[in-house]
């Protein structure tokens, strides 16, 4: 069980105020000397220089779910009591963390990572688990109903809090103590008290049902964070995201799935200076639900983006969602791994060149050669605004052939063309060759080695082609693809491709 305390960065001098009263305060401000129930005023002349907030009730829910969602992580019964405490049921976890204090060490982690501050205790009953925690030190442990019971007894009246409206009449006849309020006779005590100052006991002694609703996280993940300056610089922005982005894998980790891709809006002044946030759409060829995995196309996309004013707020988005399989820990790599490795290095790799500059190759059926190759774009087609179908005919110069583009496409069937021999390089375009009678020349005279094979295709598109196809070799025993146009007088010869 968990009790929130605040949420600031480590070492700064900082107070929350309730209509001008402190009701939080970081360490660094209560070393020197602001205490809660002080009034801003005082507080203020103590420490000029400390960060003095007004409470966020909002911000406040938003801390409290995801601390409930960092700790769906490790067990599936977490559920959300008063308005600063998680409530763990581990008994069942136990075993599978290492134990108490590695469980609790787990926990700190996480919620450190996400700049929250806790209280921890356990106990057999939830309500004495609790009243542990209120009491603050260091980890309350308890795990038997003896020991419970001699940790409660300890702690003043004023702990429960259906006590306190009694605490003048149990001063009165010396009761200061839990121990002494439970040893006091209990029909007396209901009859002087309330029925549900007896209850409080029953809960945090005897372990009476403690009424809870199960924690579910919510559906879809959207956080916003204003900061404290105007940020100019890609650097800061990317660091302060980094927060957001352990707030996003933690929400992702809760509902065990993965993001397919993210939205980040930019916020900049608002009034009379305001303009439209600045959008950065990340979408990702592999799911991802670690902070790495976010951190590093986002460090592309941010160093090529130019922040015309200054940014006041930050907002994440995340719908797109997918079911993910954690990694199995085993001791020898999973060669299976390598098709996700490679999908994050075009994420990587579109951030830092831009969208629609990785291209693959993608087969047509189609038997023309400078047709039957296209390129498509590598990375999702939702991340560079193009739609999927969009392709690009042809060969940049120096690309392989269709028939190596084909055997990428696992399925895809093209008859015999697909195996028929093809040149590794292409040329983007067929070269005319010279002749010697009725031999081709490159150099020296061709001697054709293979062919023909030939091709009419294309009337439909008005690109008819009506060609034979060779493979010729010259003196020096390297070998060309070239063809020859059937409907010409005199026939022509040309050169489409070199075998490596």
């Amino acid at each position: 069980m968990w009790r929130l305390r605040w949420l600031t960065e480590p070492g700064r001098a900082a107070f929350v105020l309730d209509k001008g009263v402190v009701i939080a305060a970081t360490p660094a401000a209560a070393h020197l000397g602001v205490a809660i129930g002080m009034g801003q005023s005082s507080a203020c002349g103590l420490v000029p220089d400390a960060l003095a907030l007004a409470r966020d009730e909002t911000a406040e829910r938003a801390t409290l779910d995801l601390a409930a969602q960092a700790a769906l992580r490790y067990t599936p019964s977490v559920a959300q009591h008063l308005r600063d405490t998680i409530l763990l049921e581990v008994a069942g976890s136990l075993r599978l963390f290492g134990g108490v204090r590695a469980l609790m060490r787990l926990l700190r982690r996480d919620l450190d990572a996400l700049h929250v501050q806790a209280r921890c205790s356990m106990a057999p009953t939830a309500h004495g688990a609790w009243l542990l925690a209120q009491a603050g030190g260091a980890l309350r442990y308890t795990a038997r109903p003896r020991s419970l019971a001699c940790a409660l007894d300890r702690l003043p009246c004023d702990a429960l809090p259906e006590a306190r409206p009694h605490l003048d009449w149990l001063g009165a006849v010396g009761c200061a103590t839990l121990g002494q309020l439970r040893g006091l006779p209990r029909a007396g005590l209901g009859r002087r008290s309330s029925a549900t100052l007896l209850d409080a006991l029953s809960q945090a002694y005897e372990g009476q049902a403690l009424r809870y609703t199960p924690y579910v996280a919510p559906d879809r993940f959207a956080r916003h964070l204003d900061l404290q300056d105007r940020i100019e610089q890609a650097e800061v922005v990317l660091a302060i995201a980094g927060r957001l982005m352990q707030s996003l894998c933690v929400w992702l980790a809760a509902r065990r799935q993965a993001a397919r891709g993210i939205r980040i809006d930019l916020h900049h002044e608002r009034g009379r200076r305001a303009r439209a946030p600045t959008t950065i759409d990340m979408a990702l060829a592999e799911p991802a639900w670690v902070v790495a995995h976010f951190m590093a196309p986002l460090r592309e996309r941010l160093a090529r983006q130019t922040l015309a004013e200054p940014v006041v707020a930050i907002t994440l988005h995340c719908e797109s969602l997918a079911d993910f399989a954690p990694d199995s820990g085993l001791l020898f790599p999973d060669p299976r791994n390598a098709p996700a490795e490679y999908r994050r290095l075009l994420d990587l790799l579109t951030a830092r060149l831009g969208p629609g500059q990785i291209l693959r190759p993608h087969p047509v059926a189609d038997h023309r050669p400078e047709v039957a190759n296209a390129w498509i774009n590598a990375a999702p087609s939702h991340a560079s605004g193009a739609p999927a179908s969009q392709t690009r005919p042809g060969r940049p110069p120096g690309q392989r052939t269709c028939a190596q583009a084909r055997t990428e496409t696992p399925g895809a069937s093209f008859g015999p063309v697909a195996l028929a021999e093809r040149p590794f390089w292409m040329l983007p375009e067929p070269r005319a060759l010279a002749m010697r009678g009725d031999r081709p020349l490159l150099g020296t005279p061709l001697q054709l080695v293979r062919g023909p094979e030939r091709i009419e295709s294309g009337w439909w598109d008005g690109h008819f082609a009506v060609r034979d196809y060779f493979v010729a070799q010259d003196q020096q025993a390297v070998r060309y693809w070239i063809y020859r146009e059937r409907d010409a007088d005199p026939a022509r010869w040309f050169l489409h491709g070199i075998f490596g």
